[in-house]
């Protein structure tokens, strides 16, 4: 297994943007995506920080349902494409900006936000464990009360070598620049942070968690 490089992940999401998609809405990774965002249960007055929000597709339909849309990434190609698509919808609820999962607010400052929810669609897994509970840490301060947080990500339910011949199919690449958890791992991550957690498999290597804070 790799080490973990921010540098390498950019350089990874900024080729795959100029490039056509051909995956099919019912992969894996699609109904994974489209189920977390069901899970959100975003209301007008919600105000969602996105993380990990690509070409902003999910974003710009969240500005559409809620009062406030945040997306941040790493890939800074995408975040054009995002800006892009944004202006042609004339949302003006929505805003996309530069940071990473270790320093989310580098260019926005996020506190000034009342963020209500987050979502994490097929990023967080990029990170290794302790990176991941720092992290998880981290967006639970921006995150006012009551509050929801909904992760869609490969996590193992199981072992993953006894679903190596369906690698590619979930979107894993074996361990080169993904480091998914096990899903007690996160579970007990946000348990600990005092969050009542739910998790619903997808997949024996994918799963949704829905992390819910009181007032």
């Amino acid at each position: 297994m790799s080490k973990y490089s921010q540098e390498r992940i950019v350089e990874i999401f900024d080729k795959a943007v100029g490039k056509k998609a051909i995956a099919s809405h019912q992969s894996i990774p699609q109904i994974t995506g489209k189920v977390a965002f069901e899970r959100l249960r975003l209301e007008a007055n919600d105000v969602l920080l996105d993380i990990g929000t690509g070409t902003g597709d999910k974003a710009i339909r969240a500005a559409h349902i809620c009062y406030q849309v945040i997306g941040i990434d790493i890939s800074r190609k995408s975040l054009e494409i995002a800006s892009k698509k944004a202006l042609k919808e004339k949302l003006d609820n929505l805003f996309f900006a530069y940071g990473s999962f270790e320093e989310p607010s580098k260019e926005l400052d996020l506190a000034q936000y009342r963020i209500t929810k987050v979502l994490a669609v097929y990023s967080l897994h990029h990170l290794p464990d302790q990176l991941k509970k720092r992290t998880l840490g981290t967006l639970t301060q921006f995150l006012h009360r009551p509050g929801r947080m909904v992760i869609g990500d490969l996590m193992f339910f199981e072992d993953p070598d006894r679903h190596s011949h369906q690698f590619d199919e979930i979107g894993y690449d074996g361990g080169d620049t993904d480091f998914p958890s096990g899903v007690e791992y996160l579970r007990n991550c946000l348990s600990d942070l005092d969050a009542k957690v739910r998790v619903e498999r997808i997949y024996p290597l994918v799963g949704i968690i829905v992390a819910d804070w009181s007032p």
